[in-house]
């Protein structure tokens, strides 16, 4: 009887030390990431935290991705949250990006116009300059959002625009309009803004209009490099930078970091 009860007595030992560790392997041990480990962290498996995070967002996130997220936040009511969704396409080189900035022009908000306007502007988008000139002269179009606009034409530099601004710049009677007229129509550098450009540097009453009016016509003459030059050039010189000036740079970017942290 007694050697009963001992065999029994060890069985149940026996199988209550083995259903832990059956469980601790059914969820997967220490090695696999289970919840019962020491490591607080084990239960990410292999993934690294924060590096592989951050490469697989990269990976998703897609110009296409990108898009259908702006499409998704423009149709928010928040014009904060569209104003910001808008920047996201800033520097994607995607042809349906221009589309969705020109479809924003017509938005309620002055602030997503803005945006849209000045992203339009900063991407050269020659495909704007239609529907930007149109909306210059509609009479619904706040005053700012027309010297957004004169701006942008400015910066994309097409011919086309030269009219619509010229135009601008005969009706405005404001002295920043003017002299982003005339700024905008030295960056153009058409032939057909010199006499009016003439007129400014004679007539104008601002000294400051007078003056970029003066560069403006410079700038057609090719006596002065415009601002879309003068990227083009620095960008070409950082490009040709030869390699022991470039370590140079990137030595001198270490010491200053390397003082930071002092």
């Amino acid at each position: 009887m007694i050697t009963t009860r001992n065999l029994f007595a060890a069985f149940a030992l026996g199988l209550a030390l083995a259903v832990p560790n059956l469980a601790f392997a059914q969820y997967g041990g220490q090695g696999l990431g289970s919840a019962l480990s020491s490591n607080p962290m084990s239960h990410q498996g292999q993934v690294k935290p924060g590096v592989d995070d951050i490469q697989s967002n990269a990976a998703t996130e897609t110009p296409f991705k990108i898009i259908k997220d702006v499409k998704l936040g423009l149709k928010d009511a928040d014009p904060e949250v569209r104003v910001s969704e808008l920047e996201k396409l800033r520097g994607l080189q995607d042809p349906e990006v221009n589309q969705i900035l020109v479809d924003s022009l017509s938005d309620p908000d002055v602030r997503v116009k803005i945006k849209a306007i000045d992203i339009l502007g900063a991407r050269e988008a020659n495909a704007a300059v239609a529907p930007m000139s149109t909306m210059l002269f509609l009479r619904s179009t706040e005053p700012i959002v027309k010297l957004h606009l004169v701006a942008a034409l400015g910066r994309i530099g097409d011919t086309a625009g030269v009219m619509p601004v010229m135009q601008y710049l005969g009706e405005d009677q404001d002295e920043r309009g003017r002299g982003t007229a005339v700024f905008a129509l030295g960056e153009i550098g058409s032939d057909k803004a010199v006499p009016l450009l003439n007129a400014v540097v004679a007539q104008d009453q601002s000294e400051t209009v007078r003056r970029l009016a003066k560069e403006a016509l410079q700038k057609v003459n090719g006596e002065m490099p415009t601002e879309r030059a003068k990227t083009v050039a620095a960008n070409t010189d950082k490009e040709n930078q030869p390699t022991d000036q470039k370590l140079a740079k990137l030595r001198e970017m270490d010491k200053k970091m390397e003082d930071m942290e002092r």
